[in-house]
């Protein structure tokens, strides 16, 4: 998730990222970026961690039917 912060405080990242579970409503993680290269970065591990996640919860599933 992106949300471009006010231009009125300097200090302000221009990007805040959230790893947000949908499951249990809540934020996993989150970071404020200065630029679009570390976004992109944070991005990257982001989308990774919710992928990892989503296996583990899918894995998990299939293990209670089983």
């Amino acid at each position: 998730m992106f949300e471009a912060l006010g231009a009125s405080v300097p200090a302000a990242p221009l990007f805040w990222i959230e790893l947000f579970d949908l499951r249990v409503h809540s934020s996993l993680d989150s970071c404020g970026c200065q630029n679009l290269d570390e976004a992109a970065a944070v991005f990257a591990d982001f989308a990774s961690r919710a992928s990892g996640q989503a296996g583990a919860s899918l894995r998990a599933a299939g293990e209670m039917e089983g």
